[in-house]
């Protein structure tokens, strides 16, 4: 990022969404993506932003609870299924690449549990129509056993490829937009799983070598006062397959 910006033109971009209703779009501001310190305060910009919504949280979350979109089609893709012939070390380019990188977990993590229990599927799409706008697709969702019998924990994951420019922040605040949008109900018949007593869990799922591990101070004030868990895991790829733990100090 070459500009600097202060920290007032931080908060202008965050309230430019407060004031238009436009809380769906929040994750993709260009601000949520900023790295660095604000040029007049000398603060981090996730801090910043962190700041804010934590001020403004219960509008945050009750007018982003109030956008639902339910998906008339399966959240679940028919051809989805268990083959891959992705090769990490080949290491492909575009936008396609994080795409490659959940089917090559879903293939892994399908049958065997890790420590977010089985993956259930892959680029879980949102959309009901081609024109609802701000939503894209779960990279990763997968349930394990809850706390309570009959009970399941969802996760919804938002994976981020190697040398990913998106922020710890970003990661968090798709993910719980997402949370918020989809209609669980639905989501949990078209997947074969329990309609109550669920615990659902919002989790990045990040490059371990990309240092994400520097921005969790920033962030753990949100994760305080959001309406549902969070947790952060970190991947890296060894001995030709995929290895996951739990973010250190959370």
């Amino acid at each position: 990022m070459s500009k600097s910006y202060t920290k007032s033109d931080i908060i202008k971009m965050l309230y430019s969404h407060f004031q238009g209703n436009d809380y769906k779009n929040l994750y993709k501001d260009k601000c949520i993506n900023f790295t660095g310190e604000t040029k007049d305060t000398k603060e981090n910009y996730s801090k910043v932003i962190v700041d804010y919504l934590v001020e403004h949280i219960d509008d945050f979350k009750k007018r982003l609870g109030n956008i639902t979109v339910t998906r008339c089609s399966s959240y679940k893709t028919k051809n989805h299924n268990g083959l891959s012939s992705f090769n990490f070390d080949e290491r492909p380019k575009g936008e396609r690449r994080e795409e490659k990188i959940a089917h090559a977990m879903y293939c892994q993590y399908k049958d065997k549990p890790a420590l977010f229990g089985k993956i259930l599927d892959y680029q879980v799409p949102l959309k009901n129509k081609k024109d609802d706008k701000g939503l894209g697709k779960i990279d990763l969702l997968s349930v394990a056993d809850g706390p309570n019998p009959g009970s399941k924990k969802i996760y919804f994951l938002e994976l981020k490829k190697d040398n990913s420019k998106e922020t710890l922040l970003r990661c968090i605040l798709e993910a719980y937009t997402y949370s918020k949008i989809i209609n669980k109900e639905k989501l949990c018949t078209d997947f074969s799983l329990p309609l109550k007593k669920n615990e659902y869990i919002i989790a990045p799922l990040v490059y371990k070598a990309d240092g994400f591990e520097k921005q969790l101070e920033f962030v753990i004030p949100l994760l305080k006062v959001l309406d549902i868990s969070v947790e952060i895991f970190v991947w890296e790829y060894k001995s030709g397959k995929y290895v996951i733990e739990q973010m250190e100090n959370q």
